[in-house]
């Protein structure tokens, strides 16, 4: 029996992680396996710790990238030899996560490029043409096509002129949700962040930014959106930041779409009865239902039925056009292979701003 190595939960307060020895995944039919070369640590990993989702000896991780070994009987788009990047279901089985020496993956959540180096020197905002830039985006492309393909329809609800709220664009999900929304969909952008990161956003092509502390923030979004914020993304999703989400559509009239990463819905927020609430249609993305028909996260949360009937033809036909044009977010590059996961899970536990912790093997 092959064996790998991979950093699985420790069932420890510190470290959180440990290096086990495990058998190598076989993959199924509609999978592929990737040796791995890059990883990044997703708030995500230390949360299933935190609320106990994974248990002791699960292998960690949820970004890995690589180069395709072996492809199951099914798989059409990808071929051994491949360089890709991919977003695993990981956290939550003893057999598989993303931060081992090899992932069996699933083509939903796959990326592949024409070429990955493994230069990890630069950690600036850059193409993403190393292992590490590539390891640091996927989970955040699978939840912005969700958010984009599915519960906005941007390819069908989208008009001239309209505007976006990215809530938290210098989040790993709000730097790729900008680049997007002006690539695809050219619409106009506006986001909040830290005054520091205002001009690195603007050059990803954000037309507006504002500080999120600042008390008339909500105000001076309605007055620059001019009735026409019809979408509304809240990376950060926090009960305070989508109630101020909220209330910056309050001038606008027509659909209004809004969605967050953390679940929340109108039932999460105070809504203003003086408003028509019913034209408001509210997204639950979660990234994890690309791959999974079900999720639990103390409740069971079900794929939408119809999802993947927006997201695949999204993320297999459309993403693959504005790849070359796509920046990866700064990157924190740490220099202990596998044995970075504990201190990457300890740094993304305090928090960072405008930077992705990655590694490499």
């Amino acid at each position: 029996m092959s064996l790998m190595k991979a950093a699985v939960i420790s069932g420890e307060s510190d470290p959180l992680s440990v290096i086990a020895e495990i058998p190598i995944p076989k993959i199924n039919d509609d999978e592929i396996l990737i040796k791995a070369k890059a990883f990044a640590i997703n708030p995500t990993d230390w949360k299933h710790i935190d609320y106990k989702i994974g248990q002791k000896g699960d292998i960690l991780g949820s970004d890995v990238s690589g180069i395709v070994e072996q492809v199951g009987s099914n798989i059409k788009n990808f071929k051994k030899g491949d360089f890709v990047s991919s977003f695993i279901c990981g956290n939550v089985s003893k057999t598989n996560g993303a931060f081992a020496e090899y992932v069996a993956a699933s083509p939903n959540a796959t990326i592949k490029y024409n070429h990955l180096t493994n230069d990890s020197k630069e950690s600036k905002s850059g193409p993403i043409n190393t292992f590490d830039g590539a390891a640091s985006v996927t989970l955040g492309l699978v939840t912005v096509g969700i958010t984009y393909s599915y519960y906005f329809d941007l390819g069908k609800n989208k008009k001239d002129g309209d505007f976006i709220l990215i809530w938290g664009g210098s989040t790993a999900t709000g730097i790729l949700a900008i680049q997007l929304a002006k690539l695809i969909y050219n619409l106009k952008i506006i986001t909040t962040a830290s005054p520091k990161n205002h001009e690195f956003l603007k050059n990803l092509g954000a037309d507006y930014t504002f500080d999120y502390n600042d008390p008339e923030v909500v105000n001076k979004i309605r007055e620059t959106s001019q009735n026409k914020l019809h979408f509304a993304f809240d990376t950060i999703a926090q009960q305070d930041t989508f109630q101020k989400v909220y209330d910056s559509t309050s001038t606008t009239t027509g659909d209004i779409h809004i969605d967050s990463l953390l679940l929340l819905d109108d039932k999460s927020i105070k809504l203003d009865s003086s408003r028509n609430n019913s034209n408001i249609h509210w997204g639950k993305t979660l990234a994890y239902l690309a791959i999974d028909k079900f999720k639990i996260m103390g409740d069971k949360i079900e794929r939408p039925g119809d999802l993947l009937d927006y997201y695949l033809p999204w993320w297999n036909d459309v993403l693959p056009k504005y790849l070359k044009d796509l920046k990866h977010g700064n990157l924190k590059i740490l220099k202990n292979g596998l044995g970075s996961v504990d201190e990457g899970l300890k740094l993304s536990k305090k928090g960072v701003s405008n930077e992705k912790i990655v590694f490499s093997i």
